[in-house]
């Protein structure tokens, strides 16, 4: 075996082991944004006949719930779907959205204990209400309350998601009450609604859930631009941090699935090198967080070996790079997202002659770090 192939191979491991927690922490629930939409409101439906059922702890119906034991029956019971059994492990099973792009089917997590952790979970129905299995306070079992009620905005914590985002103005943020009308009204201009729309999800189509499919589609990309500064910790001569130049990224991805494919190019100027570097990159979006990419590179200029500009290299087209890019959370700016990236990735160099460099000098040529800042624009809140 090669030393590029070892290198290679060594560093797809090494991203391997850092990401499968990541992946196993997430639900990957495979629907369009349509069946996302019916699944949704079969979600909120079902739940409702539970009302007014006592709150037992450890309880998972039909007769009596504690809060995350609702969850998992409602779920289970109306769309086949089997989250996990406690509030806790219900919260790490789902990714944290934003307050505003929250719909009904979301999950709402509250801290309602002096420990700090998330104690109690409900299922958001839209118009700022929840449905869920309370233990204690005025009413209790399960009942329907609000996020404005002064005990539950003071407690709330998040809202996560185990659904793939059906992109559905119907959903979000929605009445729960008025659903069934507002479907009817949407899909043929008519006011009222008839007994089939509201079984809601068993007789209407999902062309009445959401516009179009293109529609769905287009408020499902995702646009982002990069700019970082490049860095490593060595060259093959020596080890202390050193400027390897900076680079700009542009990227697309389909932001409909739990696991969000995307395609994106880079311009990078390789100051260790000496070259610019234009890198094709098909991308996987893990989560909020983390990113995979790899693809080929197109090279513009001779490299030559870091710190030794004399000994020519050569890019290899493909393989050409893999890496993985970590971001923190986004703060809001306009209709923009922004957050601070952590990307690592491995550039492949050969020597002129194509034989693989040998890794005192392949390893600190081919690694780089980037740090730098990503701007975030969701298509959905332009459109």
């Amino acid at each position: 075996m090669t030393t590029r192939k070892v290198v290679v191979y060594t560093l797809a491991f090494f991203l391997f082991v850092l990401i499968v927690p990541h992946v196993c922490a997430q639900n990957s629930i495979a629907m369009s944004p349509a069946e996302a939409a019916i699944a949704r409101q079969k979600l909120v439906d079902y739940s409702k006949q539970f009302i007014g059922k006592p709150y037992v702890s450890g309880g998972i119906g039909p007769n009596s719930f504690d809060c995350s034991g609702l969850i998992f029956t409602v779920s289970r019971e109306a769309i086949s779907v089997q989250l996990p059994r406690t509030t806790k492990a219900m919260f790490n099973a789902s990714r944290e959205i934003d307050d505003d792009t929250r719909e009904a089917g979301d999950l709402v997590f509250f801290k309602t204990t002096g420990s700090g952790d998330v104690s109690h979970v409900g299922l958001y129905i839209g118009g700022t209400q929840f449905i869920h299995a309370a233990s204690d306070g005025p009413n209790t079992g399960v009942i329907i309350s609000s996020l404005k009620e002064s005990y539950w905005k003071s407690h709330y914590y998040c809202t996560r998601r185990f659904l793939p985002a059906s992109n559905s103005d119907l959903l979000a943020d929605s009445d729960p009450n008025t659903y069934a009308e507002r479907v009817v009204e949407h899909s043929n201009g008519s006011g009222t609604a008839d007994s089939s729309s509201r079984s809601a999800g068993k007789s209407f189509s999902s062309e009445k859930i959401v516009r179009s499919e293109h529609d769905s589609f287009l408020k499902s990309l995702v646009l982002d631009a990069s700019l970082s500064v490049d860095w490593s910790f060595c060259t093959p001569e020596y080890f202390r941090l050193n400027s390897r130049g900076f680079d700009t990224m542009i990227h697309a991805r389909y932001a409909g699935r739990t696991l969000q494919p995307g395609i994106g190019t880079y311009i990078r100027y390789d100051a260790g090198t000496d070259n610019v570097q234009i890198p094709i990159v098909l991308s996987l979006t893990l989560n909020e967080f983390v990113r995979l990419f790899a693809g080929p590179v197109i090279s513009i200029g001779s490299p030559t070996l870091p710190g030794d500009g004399d000994t020519k290299i050569e890019n290899s087209f493909f393989p050409g790079i893999l890496g993985i890019c970590f971001s923190t959370p986004s703060f809001k700016a306009g209709k923009t997202l922004i957050s601070f990236i952590q990307d690592i990735h491995y550039t492949v160099f050969n020597g002129t002659d194509g034989a693989a460099l040998p890794p005192s000098q392949n390893i600190p040529t081919g690694l780089v770090f980037a740090t730098g800042v990503r701007v975030t624009l969701p298509l959905k809140n332009v459109l």
